[in-house]
C-alpha cells in the first residue's frame, strides 16, 4: 500500500512538471535566425528588444535600417573618387553631403513599406521582442519604377541639351542630365542592398563622364566681372575665384558673350547689446553683352558680428566670400533655367 501510495505521488509530481514545461512560452525561431515564414533571402528583417513593447518595434525598423547604410557610405565614397580624380586631390564635402542626403532619401522611401510581423515578450525579464520585415520583391519594384522614370528623363535632357542653339540652355539641360543621373545612382544604391542579385540596375550613363560633358559647356560660357566701384579689390578676387571653382572661365571684356555684374551693400557697423553689426546683401545680376538682355539676379542677405567695429565689418567680407564661393556656381545654373528676369 505504500509502494501504490508513493508511485501515485511520483506521477503525480511528473504530470504537474510537464504541464509547468507545456505552459512555458517558448521562444520564438525568427529571434535567432531564418524561420520557414521569414527568410533573408526573400525579406529583410530587422530585430529590435527594449523594456516596451513600442521601443522594440523602433528598434526593430532602425536594425533593419542599417542594412542600408552601407548604400549611404558608397555614394559618398564615389563622390570622394570623382572629386579627387576631377579637381586634383581636392574634396568637396558638400557634394558629398548632398549624394548622401539624396540616397538617404530613398532609403526613407524604401523604409516606408517596413512592417512589424512579429512580437513576443519574455515572460522572465518581461522585455518586449519585435521583427521588422520588409519584403525584398516589393521594395525592389518601387525603386526599379524610379530607376527607369529618372533614366527617361536623362536621355530627354541630353537629347535638350543637343539641340539647344543657346550655350545657356545647353548648360541648363546638361545639369539637369548630371542632376537625374545623381539622383539616379542613389537609388541604384539602394536598390543593390534591396535585389536578391545584389546587381541592380546599371546605368547606359557614366555619372561621371555626364559630369565632365557639363564641365566642358561651362568652360564655353565666356564671362566679364564688373564689380561695384566703391566695393574693395578683394571683391573681384573672390568672384573670379568662385566663378573658377564652379568651373567658368572669366575672360575680358572685349571678349566676353556675358557680364556678371556684382554689387555688395553693407551698412557701417552699428552697436547693439554690446556687439556690433555689420549687415547688407550681395546681388550679382548676369547679361547678354550684345543687347544687354538680362538672364537672371540673384540676392543673398550678409551679416557679420564682433565686439569691435573693425572686425565685424571684416568678418561680413569674409561672409560674402564664404556665399559667392558656395553659391555663386548654383545661381549661374539657376539663370540658365529659362528663367528670363526683366
Amino acid at each position: 500500500m505504500k509502494a501504490t501510495i508513493s508511485t501515485l505521488g511520483l506521477i503525480s509530481l511528473a504530470l504537474i512538471m510537464l504541464s509547468g514545461c507545456a505552459s512555458a512560452p517558448q521562444r520564438p525561431e525568427w529571434l535567432s535566425g531564418d524561420t520557414a515564414k521569414y527568410r533573408s533571402t526573400d525579406d529583410l528583417l530587422g530585430r529590435g528588444e527594449a523594456p516596451t513593447l513600442e521601443q522594440a518595434k523602433d528598434r526593430a525598423r532602425a536594425d533593419l535600417a542599417k542594412i542600408f547604410e552601407v548604400a549611404v557610405s558608397e555614394a559618398s565614397e564615389d563622390v570622394r573618387a570623382f572629386k579627387s580624380s576631377a579637381e586634383g586631390g581636392k574634396v568637396k564635402s558638400g557634394s558629398e553631403s548632398r549624394v548622401a542626403r539624396t540616397t538617404l532619401t530613398h532609403t526613407e522611401r524604401v523604409l516606408q513599406g517596413v512592417r512589424i510581423a512579429e512580437m513576443w515578450q519574455d515572460p522572465k525579464t518581461q522585455n518586449h521582442f519585435a521583427l521588422a520585415v520588409l519584403p525584398r520583391a516589393q521594395a525592389a519594384a518601387g525603386v526599379r519604377q524610379e530607376i527607369a522614370q529618372l533614366d527617361e528623363a536623362t536621355q530627354r535632357y541630353l537629347d535638350q541639351s543637343r539641340d539647344a542653339k543657346d550655350l545657356l540652355d545647353k548648360i541648363a539641360a546638361a545639369e539637369q542630365a548630371v542632376r537625374a543621373q545623381a539622383e539616379r545612382d542613389g537609388y541604384q544604391k539602394t536598390l543593390k542592398v534591396v535585389d536578391r542579385s545584389g546587381q541592380g540596375m546599371p546605368s547606359s550613363w557614366s555619372s561621371a563622364r555626364l559630369r565632365a560633358d557639363a564641365d566642358d559647356l561651362r568652360k564655353r560660357l565666356r564671362l566679364a566681372i564688373h564689380v561695384d566701384a566703391a566695393s574693395p579689390p578683394t571683391l573681384s578676387a573672390s568672384v573670379a575665384g568662385a566663378l573658377s571653382a564652379a568651373g567658368y572661365v572669366t575672360v575680358a571684356d572685349n571678349e566676353a558673350d556675358y557680364v556678371l555684374d556684382t554689387r555688395v551693400n553693407l551698412t557701417e557697423p552699428v552697436l547693439r547689446e554690446g556687439w556690433y553689426w555689420s549687415t547688407g546683401a550681395i546681388e550679382i545680376q548676369l547679361r547678354e553683352r550684345a543687347g544687354e538682355r538680362i538672364r537672371g539676379t540673384q540676392h543673398w542677405p550678409i551679416k557679420g558680428s564682433a565686439q569691435e567695429p573693425a572686425m565685424a565689418q571684416q568678418r561680413a567680407w569674409d561672409q560674402v566670400d564664404a556665399v559667392l564661393k558656395r553659391g555663386l556656381g548654383a545661381a549661374l545654373t539657376g539663370f540658365t533655367m529659362g528663367k528670363d528676369n526683366p
